[in-house]
Order: structure tokens, then C-alpha cells, then sequence
């Protein structure tokens, strides 16, 4: 008799792993990546170092003309583009300080939708908790449905038990949610 929820059939796939800042950062990055409009921009390593630049040359003029003013916007164009830089890195950390009791995660993605069990949880998540998800080196990210598309899920490849794995993963995802 198989349980309600994520069944398991000739579709599944299993995954059993530790979560690592390493993924938590890069699918924090993948998220601010594939949202739209001005998120996007300020995320981007481009805008940021032009940023970084600005400033540097507002703390140079500022301080060849004696103006407090344009070093103080120098100083803190700066210190915004390095912190909106950091943030990524922050934030996977704070996820992994509030997750790291569960210890290792096996994982189950099947026709039904996703299943996580760890020591001191099980919880089944439908597609429809899902709107989309994307896809890195590392992770695929399963995104909320909602417009902004925050994360829901961090599916990490590593953890892919089998031959074939991610390929049966990305398969499986694409036949329930749409790939941005």
C-alpha cells in the first residue's frame, strides 16, 4: 500500500544530502538572478563594480576639492554595492543556521511532487506549491508561484543518488513546472 503524498514509481528520484553554504549561496544568487526588472540589475557583479567605481572616484574628487560631502557619498556608494554583494552569502549562511538540525535530508521528487524527510521532520510539498524552477551548476532552485518567485525548495545535484539522476530530475521537473 503506498502512502499519500509523493508515491514513488519508475519516475522518482532520490536525493540524500548535507545542506552546504556552498549551494545555499549559489541558489540564493540563482534566485536574485532570474527575477525580473531591477532586482536583476542590482544583483549583477557589472552593476556593482561600476558602483564600487563611482564611488572611489566620489572619495578621489571629494577629497581633491575638499568637499566632506562627495567623499561621505563616495564612502557610502561603496560600502552599499559591497554589502548588496555580500548578501548572498549572508543569507545562505542564516538558512543554514536555522536548517543545519535537521542534518542529512533524503529527498523524494516524484509524479505527486517532493517528499523531505530528515531527522526531525517529513514534509510533502505538491507541484502546486511550485510556480517554476531554475537551474545552476550546483542546485536546481524550485520557486514559489508567487510573481516574485522566492525560493521553495533547493533540490542540490550532488545529492542525486543513480545513474542518470539529474538528467531524470531535470526531466521530472520539466513535466511539472516551467524552466525560467
Amino acid at each position: 500500500m503506498q502512502e499519500q503524498g509523493v508515491g514513488l514509481d519508475e519516475d522518482t528520484v532520490e536525493l540524500e544530502l548535507m545542506q552546504l553554504r556552498e549551494d545555499m549561496v549559489d541558489a540564493v544568487r540563482l534566485v536574485l538572478r532570474k527575477r525580473g526588472g531591477a532586482t536583476r540589475l542590482l544583483h549583477h557583479p557589472a552593476f556593482l563594480a561600476c558602483v564600487v567605481s563611482a564611488g572611489v572616484v566620489l572619495v578621489v574628487l571629494g577629497a581633491l576639492n575638499g568637499e566632506a560631502m562627495g567623499v561621505a557619498w563616495g564612502v557610502g556608494l561603496a560600502v552599499w554595492a559591497v554589502a548588496v554583494f555580500l548578501g548572498p552569502g549572508v543569507s545562505a549562511g542564516r538558512m543554514l543556521e536555522a536548517n543545519r538540525h535537521h542534518g542529512l535530508l533524503r529527498m523524494t521528487v516524484g509524479s505527486e511532487g517532493v517528499r523531505t524527510v530528515s531527522e526531525h521532520s517529513d514534509l510533502r510539498m505538491g507541484w502546486a506549491n511550485f510556480g517554476s524552477y531554475a537551474e545552476s551548476g550546483r542546485v536546481f532552485v524550485l520557486r514559489s508561484p508567487d510573481r516574485a518567485g522566492n525560493c521553495a525548495l533547493v533540490l542540490v545535484k550532488q545529492g542525486v543518488r543513480g545513474e542518470r539522476g539529474v538528467e531524470r530530475l531535470r526531466e521530472l521537473l520539466d513535466r511539472h513546472l516551467v524552466r525560467v
